[in-house]
């Protein structure tokens, strides 16, 4: 899976004003006298929290893609065309576009 540097940018921007209006609230309740605490998690809120925890349960390397890779370098058998680093990196920029 590739996630994109827009990706993961919007993704912080959602969870930033996430906690931007916690804190708001949370400041208009602490005003209120008499008030009791209640906590409502909505749904969307419920969802985001499950993909954060999949997230940070998920492996980020590939342990076999790794040592292969490592065994081709050291051996000095590695090698990668111009071409593939050039049309890995205008695809890069597109998908960073599109999203």
């Amino acid at each position: 899976m590739i996630i994109s540097r827009v990706q993961v940018q919007n993704l912080l921007k959602i969870y930033s004003k996430d906690n931007n209006i916690n804190k708001v609230e949370q400041k208009q309740l602490n005003k209120i006298p008499g008030k009791n605490d209640k906590l409502a998690i909505s749904d969307e809120s419920r969802i985001k929290h499950r993909a954060m925890q999949a997230i940070k349960q998920s492996d980020d390397v590939r342990m076999d893609k790794v040592n292969y890779l490592q065994e081709q370098i050291s051996s000095g058998t590695y090698t990668i065309s111009d071409d593939e680093v050039a049309e890995k990196m205008i695809a890069r920029a597109i998908v960073d576009r599109l999203v």
